[in-house]
């Protein structure tokens, strides 16, 4: 068994107890007495259907190819990478409130491009996170009326 079969498996049980779970939610008491079962149901029902299907391709696969040196040093590689970006997630969430969505995000996403892309593409890494960052702030904050943390000192 490998780690894309008991993750399959694991899945399944989730969608099934989710499943049941949203089945078990109060009808509405105006309007469609369904409706707010409706969404919780096709998610679990996703789940299961998404879940059988990465079985099956687990089991239809049959034996493991042998790992190899390459292979392991990629996992770690990735293994790394997960870490990080969520390491720098948590640094996000801590810094949002208090700096703000600008410099918060600039900070975060300068760090996962770096994750990705590397030390020595810097000089883009910066322009995505600066550009990225301040396209949303102005079309959320500025034209759909969406409230973010204002940036200290910086009103746009």
């Amino acid at each position: 068994m490998n780690l894309s079969f008991i993750s399959g498996i694991f899945s399944l049980v989730l969608g099934i107890g989710y499943t049941i779970v949203a089945f078990g939610l109060e009808k509405a008491a105006i309007g469609r007495p369904l409706e707010p079962r409706i969404f919780p149901v096709m998610l679990g029902g996703a789940l299961i259907i998404l879940s059988i299907v990465m079985i099956a391709k687990e089991i239809a696969k049959g034996e493991v190819k042998q790992k190899t040196e390459k292979d392991t040093e990629k996992k770690r590689s990735n293994l790394v990478r997960i870490l990080l970006t969520a390491l720098l997630s948590v640094i996000y969430a801590f810094l949002f409130d208090r700096v703000g969505y600008v410099i918060s995000t600039v900070l975060f996403l300068e760090g996962v491009l770096w994750v990705f892309n590397g030390i020595e593409k810097w000089k883009t890494n910066t322009i995505v996170a600066l550009v990225f960052s301040l396209f949303i702030y102005i079309l959320f904050a500025k034209l759909l009326g969406v409230y973010l943390p204002m940036t200290p000192g910086i009103w746009i």
